[in-house]
């Protein structure tokens, strides 16, 4: 028969127990029998990053993850059976089911969770600790030529015309154009401010806010050739108010992303490309600009909004002139693109990424976060 703990015994695991609880490493064990499901949706509620709540947008998409990924395995799984050994049989089941992009994300979506309940005290340790599970591995996106930016341009609806040109040579987000209204078209100093984006969230409808990050707030100078586009677009399709969307529907109202997303696929086929997204247009713009001799990369990140906030916004002021240098650049590409000679054949829409692996790479690091 084993022996019975003694006094000194009982009296050195008090003494660890309390130690563990003043250091922080006791974990209530009524906490762990706390279920997955319930406890991840307040989690979404109450996240906070760099002290703001999740974006609309940033929530949509981490309760899709949850509902197609996470909460079939796990929403009925007490927080402390959630081991490693689950965590990677669950990780390899999305990896074949949905693919490594989706499981990666999925993946980073449960450790944040979890590293909230060690935080919380509710469970000891993260089970999410597979090395580089996290990690994704986006396919490398096509890189438009300048002529074929103007060719899709002209190939969409008129209505149109002047975003796929201001996407193509001034770098906006989709949601940022769509979020744009007539006060925010300088053409006197040909310039754009960006102080808004305009997103689609599942039951809620159309939603405008501040953009992705402070850095998304800026001055975004822009060639001449776009502005004249842009005062005959006001003209033909924006309403005399100041704060009417600049980009409408055929209907008059707020574009909607499906209506241009269908235009957009129309102008492609007509001009042969495929798999070309309108976000490509942004990536188009970066990359005409980070070709410019001497740009710096803190220029390029003010001019398209991709960076720290801080630095961002404290840069922005210091490259005014700079950044009109930038946009003559642009001009000159608009130009040089016009008057090249004529090309149908559609390999030579897009450009070997091999050809300007330096110079792309600048701009795509930027994108890919």
């Amino acid at each position: 028969m084993a022996d019975l703990p003694d006094a000194k015994d009982a009296e050195q695991f008090l003494v660890k127990v309390k130690s563990d609880q003043f250091s922080g490493l006791l974990v209530d064990p009524r906490g762990g029998e706390r279920l997955f499901g319930p406890y991840a949706e307040r989690w979404l509620e109450t996240r906070l990053v760099r002290g703001r709540p999740l974006t609309p947008m940033t929530r949509q998409g981490y309760r899709g993850l949850m509902r197609r990924n996470l909460e079939p395995t796990f929403g009925k799984t007490r927080l402390r059976q959630i081991t490693p050994e689950l965590v990677r049989e669950w990780y390899s089941s999305i990896v074949q089911k949905a693919g490594t992009d989706a499981a990666a994300k999925s993946y980073r979506l449960l450790r944040a969770i979890m590293t909230t309940a060690v935080a919380d005290d509710l469970v000891g340790r993260n089970p999410c600790r597979i090395r580089g599970a996290g990690t994704e591995h986006a396919d490398e996106r096509p890189m438009l030529e300048a002529r074929t930016v103007l060719k899709l341009a002209d190939a969409i609806e008129g209505r149109y015309r002047a975003l796929v040109l201001l996407a193509g040579f001034g770098g906006l987000r989709t949601g940022e154009l769509l979020g744009l209204e007539r006060r925010d078209i300088d053409s006197l100093h040909q310039r754009v401010y960006v102080r808004r984006q305009s997103l689609e969230i599942h039951g809620a409808g159309r939603v405008t806010m501040a953009p992705k990050s402070e850095a998304g707030l800026r001055v975004v100078p822009v060639p001449p050739a776009i502005i004249t586009v842009l005062d005959e677009h006001l003209a033909s399709f924006t309403d005399e108010n100041p704060d009417a969307p600049v980009f409408t529907g055929p209907g008059g109202g707020p574009l909607r992303r499906a209506t241009l997303g269908a235009a957009w696929s129309r102008a492609c086929e007509a001009v042969g490309l495929e798999g070309v997204h309108v976000h490509d247009l942004r990536h188009h713009a970066a990359t005409q600009v980070a070709r410019r001799p001497g740009v710096t990369t803190k220029e390029l990140m003010a001019h398209i909004g991709h960076s720290t906030p801080v630095a961002a916004l404290r840069y922005q002021h210091a490259t005014e002139e700079r950044g009109r240098e930038i946009a003559d650049h642009l001009e000159q590409v608009i130009a040089e693109a016009k008057t090249a000679p004529p090309d149908t054949s559609t390999a030579s829409l897009c450009s070997s990424p091999r050809d300007r692996r330096e110079i792309e790479l600048r701009a795509v690091r930027l994108f890919n976060g």
